[in-house]
């Protein structure tokens, strides 16, 4: 996968703080206890998340209504094209694809590889480009628990700056990093604005992979740090395309609008799961602390 394939790309709201650039292990693939009709359980509650009657997702997947009630009820097992048009059309992650093709007796169908691997080298090279290229400005690439895989240089200045080299040697969770009393958040300006965007954007992305473990422990612990508010419950709502933070530390104030890059179409659950985060100047002071940071 080379460059082009970092396009076409989907914007999201979101904050993070980057660990020092080096790649660290993918998360293990955890997914929920299923039950004696696992396929039809994971099928109802995903059309029904959707919003989705059977006929509307016997449609989309171009299949009769009969047999789709017949694979959720469990009267009729759905083969692997089956499945994989369902998934499709429910619009499933690649880690949920795999997961209704294990909860149907097959094998999985999409690799979910470490970034060290041969097979996902174009698509590291088109992301260490990016990196570089958006400098001095900061980016950061974060996996799917919003822990930080990567930082280019003018991330870890900023970061440095603000919290000291000695906490750069520890992983960084982007969202616990903003989050947390004893991190970002003595140098966030109007702190619980941003921890109720923060808090909207993390609930979005843990409600929408259900069976995804490891995600819903990162965010059950996030809701345990102290003095975190409510987090929106607001199922029409999904966070909007940008947003800012100011960062402030003594007389050095800066600005960041936030925007995320995915990969088109990957064929990999962590390629699929990666974001790249790059953030720009809010105004000529930010892009002047920045470019001074750098110097």
């Amino acid at each position: 996968m080379g460059f082009a394939a970092l396009y076409p790309f989907y914007m999201v709201a979101v904050y993070s703080a980057p660990r020092p650039s080096h790649n660290r292990p993918m998360d293990s693939r955890h997914h929920a206890p299923l039950s004696a009709n696992p396929v039809g359980d994971l099928l109802r509650g995903w059309r029904n998340r959707r919003a989705m009657s059977q006929a509307d997702l016997a449609f989309e997947a171009g299949i009769s209504i009969k047999h789709l009630s017949y694979v959720e009820t469990g009267k009729a097992a759905g083969s692997r094209d089956i499945l994989l048009q369902l998934a499709s059309a429910l619009g499933l992650s690649l880690r949920d694809r795999n997961a209704l093709l294990e909860a149907g007796g097959f094998a999985r169908q999409y690799g979910e590889r470490d970034l060290s691997a041969p097979e996902v080298a174009d698509a590291k090279r088109a992301i260490d480009l990016l990196l570089r290229r958006h400098e001095p400005f900061p980016a950061v690439v974060t996996d799917r628990r919003w822990n930080v895989m990567q930082a280019n240089r003018a991330a870890m200045r900023l970061m440095t700056m603000l919290l000291g080299e000695a906490r750069m040697t520890r992983p960084l969770n982007h969202m616990q990093m903003f989050l947390a009393p004893d991190e970002l958040r003595p140098f966030v300006v109007e702190w619980p604005d941003v921890a109720a965007a923060l808090l909207a954007r993390a609930r979005h992305e843990a409600m929408a992979a259900p069976l995804d473990l490891a995600l819903q422990s990162t965010w059950r612990e996030l809701l345990k740090l102290p003095d975190i508010p409510t987090p929106q419950l607001n199922e029409t709502e999904t966070p909007g395309p940008l947003c800012e933070v100011r960062l402030r530390k003594g007389d050095i104030s800066v600005g960041l609008i936030g925007a995320v890059l995915t990969l088109g179409t990957p064929q990999d659950v962590t390629l699929q799961e990666l974001r790249v985060e790059l953030f720009m100047p809010a105004d000529a002071e930010s892009e002047a602390a920045l470019t001074a940071l750098a110097a």
